[in-house]
């Protein structure tokens, strides 16, 4: 959401943004989180219930992710008028990612591939959690080998083994990042020793987030092809450390509640930004370059923040609830 606020393809507010240090890499950050809370679970599915059903798992799926999905795909393509835009079916059947890569996204449900990615990673990896059978060194294999292939395809391309296209399909689809969060969770599952120890070290673990938070500044000296993949390792580093020996407490009913709601942030933002930045243009508030910015971001947060807990608390808590009747292991916050 903050990396969006100044960008000319959601609002135009007048004055001249800046951007914060890690927002860039946000979007990795949640594919390992994802990789890694979706693997889990599923594990520990196998181990309760002696195997994965594949049908609950995607009517989980279903009822978290599709509800506010298509309202907000509604309301946006009503609002802005682009029900016309020829690449609509991707985005009504999760292919947002195509669009993206082609550069031709529909600009209010652009950010929408990122979720696409996400479901397209849903339509195999649970499948093969289901026929491992438990086995987590198959499983451990299998994750690591499909990392080390999307890379090697990546590389292959960038070094002129493929067209532009072939190289943004490999850089936007990032299951590479999920499986990093995928071989994470399989490690911390197992309980493997040698990753307990290097894991839940502070030192590394405070390394590693200020890496991640001030990534700007170093990781356009990664070559491209595997700069996700270094974000990502970063990403799992903080993520893990915080499971052993927690840097920062996110343990508190603030970072519940936004946890709760965050799907709907995510999703409702664009938008916002939009009709915000209109009206802004147009209230002409006389403020200073600095006091402005500081104004558009807590404008767009308290509202966004507001938005998401009404739909959160009035749309898709119905839908959770009815989730959790398809849940044999159920998340910490049984509502995600």
């Amino acid at each position: 959401m903050w990396g969006h606020v100044f960008q000319s393809d959601f609002g135009d507010w007048g004055v001249k943004g800046f951007t914060l240090p890690v927002v860039a890499d946000g979007v990795t950050l949640f594919f390992v989180i994802s990789g890694f809370l979706i693997t889990y679970l599923l594990l520990n599915e196998q181990e309760k219930s002696q195997r994965v059903s594949i049908p609950k798992f995607y009517m989980r799926r279903i009822l978290r992710i599709w509800p506010i999905y298509y309202l907000y795909l509604i309301i946006a393509l009503s609002v802005t008028a682009l029900w016309s835009d020829s690449n609509i079916w991707y985005y009504i059947f999760f292919g947002a990612n195509v669009p993206f890569i082609l550069t031709v996204g529909i600009w209010p449900i652009v950010h929408y591939w990122s979720i696409g990615v996400e479901e397209q990673f849903y339509l195999f990896w649970p499948w093969i959690v289901k026929f491992t059978h438990g086995k987590n060194v198959k499983l451990l294999t299998m994750a690591v080998g499909l990392c080390a292939l999307w890379l090697i395809c990546k590389w292959g391309i960038y070094l002129g083994w493929g067209t532009t296209t072939a190289y943004r399909f490999f850089a936007v689809t990032r299951f590479d990042c999920m499986m990093i969060g995928a071989i994470g969770a399989i490690l911390y599952f197992t309980k493997a020793k040698w990753f307990n120890q290097l894991m839940s070290n502070r030192l590394l673990g405070l390394i590693c987030l200020l890496l991640l938070f001030f990534s700007q500044p170093w990781a356009g000296f990664i070559p491209a092809p595997v700069r996700p993949q270094a974000i990502a390792l970063l990403s799992l580093v903080c993520i893990m450390n915080q499971l052993y020996r927690p840097i920062i407490n996110f343990e508190n009913r603030l970072c519940d509640f936004v946890g709760k709601i965050s799907y709907g942030i995510y999703i409702i933002h664009p938008l916002l930004i939009f009709l915000l930045s209109g009206l802004y243009r147009n209230w002409s508030l006389p403020l200073a370059n600095g006091l402005a910015i500081v104004f558009i971001y807590i404008l767009i947060t308290l509202t966004t923040i507001l938005i998401a807990w009404l739909s959160y608390r009035f749309y898709e808590s119905p839908f959770l609830r009815l989730k959790n009747r398809f849940a044999i292991v159920h998340s910490q916050n049984s509502m995600k």
